[in-house]
C-alpha cells in the first residue's frame, strides 16, 4: 500500500510537472503564433551551429537549462506542429542533460554533499566523472546529429520562418487557445502515468532494480557490500554517499571500488528517475514516439555510465 510520504511526493511532483508542462507548451505555441522565433536567434543560432540541431530545438535546449520539464514540453510541442523533425528530438533531449548535470553537480547539491560525505578527493573525482559522463552523452548526440545531416542531405535544416506578427494580446490569446488542445491530451496522461509509476516504485521496484545490478558488480570486482550503498543511493544520493564513505573508512572499498560503486549507484538512480518521472513525461508529451524516445535516451544514459566505468578501470 502506498504510504503517505510516497503519496505526498507524487502529488507534489504532479503539481510541479503539470505547471511546467503548461508553461512549456503555452510558450511554444505563442512563439509559433507570433513568429518571433527570428528575434530569438541570438539564443539559438550559436547552439545550432555547434550542435547541428535546428533553431527551435536549440531554443527548447536553452529552456531546459532553466527547467528540464518546461524545455522538454516546448520541444514536444514544436515536434507535434511539425517545426522540429523526429530525427532531432532524441539528440536534443540527450544534450539537455549536460547543463542539468553541470548545474546540480557544481553549483547546487552534488559537489558539496559529495565532498562532505566522501572526502574532497573521492567527492571531487566522482563529481568530475558525473560531468564527464554527461559530456560523453552530449558529444555522442552531436555526432549523431552531424551524421544524420550528412547522410540525409541537410534534413535538419530550419523551415523558412513565417512572416513576423507582433507580440500583442490577440496573438498571445491565439497561442494559449492552441496550447489548450494539446494540454487536454497531455495532462490526463501525465497524471495517470505518474500515479501508476509511483505505485510501482513504492511496491519494491527499488529492491528489484538493485538485485538486477548485483551480478554486474561481481563481474567488475566490486564486493557484495556495495549493494547496500547502491540501494541507499537509489533511495537518496546522500544516503549512498554516506554508506560508501563508511565502507571506505572501514577498509572494505578501495578508491577504484568506491568510484565504481557510486557510478553503478547513479545508474540505478537514473533507472528510478525513468520509472518515476521520465516514462510518464515522455509518454504524455510525445505520444506514439514516446516508447522509442524512452528506450533511446535511457540506453544512451546507461552507455555513457558504462563508458565512465571503463575509464575508471583503465585509470585507477
Amino acid at each position: 500500500m502506498v504510504d503517505a510520504l510516497s503519496a505526498t511526493a507524487a502529488a507534489g511532483y504532479l503539481v510541479r510537472a503539470v505547471a511546467l508542462i503548461t508553461v512549456g507548451i503555452v510558450v511554444a505555441n505563442v512563439i509559433t503564433e507570433t513568429g518571433i522565433i527570428s528575434r530569438l536567434k541570438f539564443l539559438s543560432c550559436p547552439i545550432s551551429r555547434i550542435s547541428g540541431i535546428s533553431s527551435r530545438s536549440s531554443l527548447a535546449l536553452v529552456t531546459m537549462v532553466a527547467d528540464a520539464t518546461a524545455g522538454k514540453s516546448m520541444l514536444a510541442e514544436f515536434y507535434h506542429d511539425g517545426s522540429v523533425r523526429r530525427e532531432e528530438v532524441v539528440p536534443t533531449l540527450l544534450m539537455g542533460t549536460f547543463p542539468t548535470v553541470l548545474g546540480e553537480s557544481l553549483f547546487r547539491v552534488q559537489l558539496p554533499t559529495a565532498i562532505v560525505l566522501l572526502g574532497p578527493v573521492i567527492g571531487g573525482i566522482y563529481t568530475g566523472l558525473n560531468i564527464l559522463s554527461a559530456l560523453i552523452q552530449t558529444t555522442g548526440a552531436i555526432v549523431w546529429v552531424r551524421l544524420i545531416r550528412k547522410n540525409a542531405g541537410g534534413v535538419l535544416q530550419d523551415e523558412e520562418e513565417p512572416a513576423r506578427v507582433g507580440l500583442d494580446r490577440l496573438t498571445i490569446r491565439a497561442g494559449v487557445v492552441k496550447a489548450f488542445s494539446s494540454l487536454k491530451r497531455i495532462v490526463p496522461i501525465t497524471v495517470a502515468a505518474t500515479i501508476v509509476f509511483f505505485i510501482l516504485s513504492s511496491t519494491g521496484v527499488v529492491d528489484l532494480v538493485a538485485a538486477v545490478f548485483a551480478p554486474v558488480l561481481g563481474l567488475i570486482g566490486v564486493p557484495g557490500e556495495s549493494i547496500a550503498a547502491i540501494v541507499a543511493q537509489a533511495l537518496h544520493f546522500s544516503a549512498g554517499y554516506a554508506v560508501v564513505g563508511s565502507l571506505m573508512a572501514g577498509g572494505i572499498l578501495s578508491m577504484e571500488q568506491a568510484l565504481i560503486t557510486l557510478i553503478a549507484g547513479s545508474m540505478v538512480v537514473i533507472t528510478m528517475i525513468y520509472i518515476k518521472y521520465s516514462v510518464s513525461i515522455y509518454l504524455s508529451l510525445f505520444g506514439d514516439e514516446g516508447p522509442k524516445i524512452i528506450a533511446k535516451t535511457y540506453l544512451a544514459s546507461m552507455g555513457a555510465k558504462v563508458a565512465t566505468i571503463l575509464i575508471v578501470l583503465a585509470v585507477f
